[in-house]
């Protein structure tokens, strides 16, 4: 679970188009990666994600979304449903770091707000988060990966709604 999210401060009135989140090839898998050096990454043998990441990702965000309620309306491209706004977002690494162990679960994303229908771009930015694992096994990482999607999530959301609000009207 990624935590909730208080409502918005402020309502957009645009309609905001959340595209699925793309995931670099290589940790786009069930499959947790470690690494144990800055050079080189692995994945856990008898470890796994219950979803690949990017699918999880995508819940995570449009719940968090639905929560603020910072636009006037929030849907997937996939619902094919009109929209203002597209936010696309990508998983650049999501990790756990072993060295020193026990570690640290460390998350890059980058994100890109454009203009429907034009798709001129707004904004792009990568986030990063970490948080320290508790203890030296895979369900201790994956409860770190939750504080660390968490906290992602809401500098994602603090700055997609500060760009929308910047965005000149159409």
């Amino acid at each position: 679970d990624a935590g909730k999210s208080a409502p918005a401060a402020q309502r957009s009135p645009r309609a905001l188009l959340v595209a699925p989140t793309e995931t670099v090839s290589f940790y786009d898998s069930q499959r947790i990666v470690f690494t144990r050096d800055a050079n080189t990454r692995d994945r856990y043998q008898f470890a796994s994600w219950t979803d690949r990441p990017g699918r999880r990702f995508d819940l995570l965000l449009l719940e968090r979304l639905d929560q603020r309620a910072a636009f006037a309306s929030v849907a997937a491209t996939t619902s094919l449903t009109r929209g203002d706004l597209l936010l696309s977002v990508t998983i650049l690494e999501i990790f756990h770091d072993d060295k020193p162990v026990p570690g640290f679960a460390r998350l890059r994303v980058a994100a890109e707000l454009s203009e429907r229908p034009s798709r001129r771009l707004l904004a792009r930015r990568v986030f990063a988060q970490e948080a320290k694992v508790a203890d030296e096994n895979a369900a201790a990482a994956v409860a770190a990966f939750d504080i660390a999607v968490a906290q992602l999530l809401d500098e994602l959301l603090a700055w997609l709604e500060a760009e929308a609000a910047r965005a000149p009207a159409r």
